[in-house]
């Protein structure tokens, strides 16, 4: 771990004197420490010359990997330290903010009320990127709007939200009771980027299966953000209805009526993970949610 330490330290810096103060050492051990690691791994990872200090190829691949590799050991330790002081464990749990807004800050709450011994340590990431991160072991569970595909990976029904029209207060629809799909037609629409989740697929093809191609004025990559761009003015969207919570401005949500689209939210970890700090978080949030508490694994 020292070696990796001091090889990342001096990558950020590229000077052995900069990187020398940094670890509270001088330069001559630095230089032992670095030549220790690259006898180790069989490759040059620095180039040193009289005139300056720079990554090879091989320190560039490897770099990363260093973070990485010292990421994962402080985890460790945290988790070690946490039990010492009479924790029961740390989970990290990975989310999109309107997932957040839609309920889950509310079962974060009761099980940290019912569970004060274990540290919870929310994430907000994008859904691929969620999925990535519980693929490694760095995010014990994932609250998603997207079913996984990978074999590794098991989820769960959570809960699901209407899908609503967002528009600005003084939008001509603002008044109206609910709207359908179709009345947006003439609007420009903030969209979730086609690619960046099925769920984003999944609502541009609710607007099309409307009879229109929505004009797209803006994309985003987590429904949080469009409030802020329809109060400035860029359009109309359709979002979970989560999201009116805590969205402050000249807003109004419009149910969609007669067949409102819905958001379904997952819960996703990794298919052999049996931390009892997981276990029983999954168990305490299906309690929750009325579902059984031995969960179906799917």
């Amino acid at each position: 771990m020292r070696q990796l330490r001091c090889f990342v330290v001096l990558a950020e810096e590229l000077n052995f004197t900069r990187a020398a103060r940094r670890l509270n050492m001088s330069q001559p051990p630095l230089s032992t420490q670095i030549q220790t690691l690259e006898r180790e791994v069989g490759a040059e990872l620095i180039s040193r010359t009289s005139r300056r200090v720079a990554l090879t190829r091989a320190g560039t691949l490897f770099l990363p990997r260093a973070r990485n590799m010292l990421d994962q050991y402080e985890r460790s330790l945290h988790e070690i330290r946490e039990i010492q002081q009479g924790q029961d464990g740390l989970l990290e749990i990975g989310a999109t903010g309107s997932i957040l807004r839609g309920g889950l800050a509310e079962l974060l709450a009761r099980f940290a009320r019912l569970h004060p011994r274990i540290t919870l340590r929310v994430h907000e990431q994008t859904p691929a990127a969620q999925l990535t991160e519980v693929l490694s072991r760095r995010t014990d569970v994932s609250f998603n709007r997207s079913v996984p595909r990978d074999a590794e990976l098991a989820h769960e029904y959570g809960w699901r939200e209407e899908m609503v029209a967002l528009v600005r207060s003084d939008h001509r629809l603002a008044g109206r009771t609910c709207v359908s799909i179709d009345d947006l037609r003439e609007d420009q629409h903030v969209v979730l980027r086609p690619d960046s989740s099925d769920f984003a697929a999944y609502v541009m093809a609710c607007i099309v299966a409307s009879g229109y191609r929505p004009r797209v004025s803006q994309q985003v990559v987590d429904a949080q953000s469009i409030p802020s761009l329809i109060v400035a003015g860029f359009g109309v969207s359709i979002v979970p209805a989560g999201i009116a919570k805590l969205t402050a401005g000249p807003l109004t949500f419009l149910p969609l009526r007669p067949d409102p689209p819905v958001s379904e939210v997952y819960i996703v970890y990794h298919h052999r993970d049996p931390a009892p700090a997981l276990q029983l978080f999954l168990a305490e949030i299906r309690r929750s949610l009325g579902h059984d508490p031995a969960g179906p694994v799917r």
